[in-house]
């Protein structure tokens, strides 16, 4: 193995790897866009630009950004290890300290470490000066759309003489509109991409064994399915009548933005109508989401929540009658969701066979992560913990996330059941089996979930699926659109190519 030998990074710690080399010389001279699949060494690039730049600008400093402070804690601790610095010129900003100390450490420090929501605080505050930065990082760069923070940052430094910018993401997304849109907003020059496919990638690539487990609803549940569904093709035939074509809940949300919009300046009755009619479908869908891929006990939680509020849509939704009879058969069913009584199953047979295997395990819905938790920290042997955001009040402080990775990752816990928090760049190295409780509609949470294991060594995936329900629906969804994306990319790459090559053959 060989190492990196350049300024500012330690000897014999960073490996030296061809493409990520490639791309380092693209990413010091223009505005780069780099996706690579999860575990092949963003954060190398990162810190191997950087010391360029700060090699190249001594004067000037670096800043890296990240989503959460759990994902900006673990790029200071990969910094901290590649960078031949005193620790603390590499530091971690966030709002929690207070806006004097920030601009402090905004003075003193090379490389600062943040959340963009703190960087774009502190800009319209004037605690941070942009000219005094020769590169910005932004990290799951494919959140640069719209009002994130990362679009306000990303102007304001665009406007800095000379200035740098480098997006890592392992899924930009399948959209063409929202490529673009990333972009623009970073101010893209040029995009490199790398899939396990590619030559240069596919040695380092580890081998990860993939596992379909479907599950059917028992017949109870079908009924209660059918009689929801039922209810549901009512409420959008009902919305057709005004030109609203819904056809599930992504639709449903967007037309009750664009209503809520409009009551903004016209408060017709009919449009209060409207906003009543799409919330009690938002509920109905979401009560179907729970029963038919999450569990038993999550659907009768959320009916108790409907059943507690006091709003119109809510007494709508309980008050239909084959909402009634559906509900009935829930709250009466004995046992529980096939697939909570799968992933117990599925526990206690790896275990059974390897009492170290560690696990971590995806369900987006908070009731259900609890559920799950019950279930599993009842088998023998499983040490079971949920990581979940800072909402609602069992929610976890950012401080309490980073506590609870770093108690998996020391054996603390041999099981990590995680809502979408735990999907987005954090490095879990220690995990053998990721289990996909549920599908998702989205290609890029499905890479990130998928780039939770064979990061240092072979690992294995297994998808719980439940037939004949959105379950498969979304994946089938979100593996068409990584496709596109894989596609739009690699277009976008080899036009990039194609105009150097023209370029240097200009007499």
């Amino acid at each position: 193995m060989t190492f990196i030998r350049a300024p500012y990074i330690k000897n014999n710690v960073l490996e030296s790897r061809a493409y990520q080399e490639s791309i380092v010389k693209t990413a010091i001279k223009k505005n780069t866009l780099c996706v690579l699949p999860t575990g092949m060494g963003k954060t190398q690039i990162a810190v191997m630009v950087a010391a360029h730049r700060l090699n190249k600008y001594p004067e000037k400093k670096i800043l890296m950004m990240a989503p959460t402070r759990p994902l900006c804690a673990q790029h200071q601790d990969a910094f901290r290890k590649f960078m031949d610095m005193e620790e603390n010129e590499i530091v971690l900003v966030t709002g929690v300290i207070r806006p004097e100390d920030r601009m402090h450490l905004y003075h003193r420090s090379p490389i600062i470490v943040a959340t963009p929501q703190t960087i774009r605080n502190d800009i319209k505050n004037g605690l941070i000066g942009l000219k005094n930065f020769s590169l910005m990082i932004f990290d799951e760069c494919h959140r640069a759309v719209k009002d994130y923070a990362y679009t306000y940052v990303s102007k304001m430094y665009g406007m800095v003489p000379g200035h740098l910018i480098l997006g890592l993401t392992a899924s930009p997304g399948g959209d063409e509109e929202k490529i673009k849109h990333i972009t623009k907003n970073l101010s893209i020059d040029a995009v490199e991409i790398r899939t396990e496919e590619d030559e240069d990638i596919m040695k380092y690539v580890k081998e990860i064994d993939t596992e379909y487990i479907r599950v059917d609803l028992p017949q109870e549940l079908k009924d209660a399915q059918s009689l929801i569904k039922a209810s549901l093709k009512n409420d959008f035939s009902g919305l057709r009548r005004y030109d609203i074509h819904a056809r599930g809940k992504k639709d449903l949300l967007d037309a009750q933005r664009r209503i809520m919009k409009e009551l903004e300046t016209d408060k017709r009755p009919v449009y209060f109508n409207l906003v009543a009619q799409i919330t009690k479908a938002i509920k109905v869908s979401h009560l179907l989401e729970m029963m038919e891929t999450q569990s038993v006990k999550a659907a009768r939680k959320y009916i108790k929540k409907l059943r507690l509020k006091k709003a119109a849509s809510d007494r709508r939704a309980l008050s239909d009658p084959e909402i009634m009879k559906a509900i009935r058969m829930i709250e009466t069913y004995e046992t529980e969701h096939p697939k909570i009584l799968k992933i117990a199953e599925i526990m206690e047979e790896q275990l059974q066979k390897n009492k170290d295997v560690k696990i971590i395990v995806f369900s987006h819905f908070r009731d259900n992560i609890e559920r799950i938790e019950d279930i599993l920290n009842n088998i023998k042997g499983c040490r079971a913990t949920s990581l979940i955001g800072q909402a609602g009040v069992k929610g976890l402080s950012q401080k309490q996330q980073i506590d609870v990775i770093k108690d998996y990752e020391a054996d603390v816990y041999n099981c990590l059941i995680t809502s979408p928090i735990g999907e987005e760049g954090l490095h879990l190295a220690s995990a053998d089996i990721a289990i996909f409780y549920d599908s998702v509609p989205s290609e890029i949470r499905t890479i990130q979930r998928r780039g939770r294991v064979g990061r240092t060594k072979i690992g294995r995936i297994i998808f719980l699926l439940t037939r004949g329900t959105r379950d498969e629906t979304y994946y089938y969804i979100a593996k068409r659109k990584e496709e596109t994306m894989k596609d739009i990319l690699k277009g976008m790459q080899n036009k990039q190519n194609s105009s150097l090559m023209k370029f240097m053959k200009k007499p």
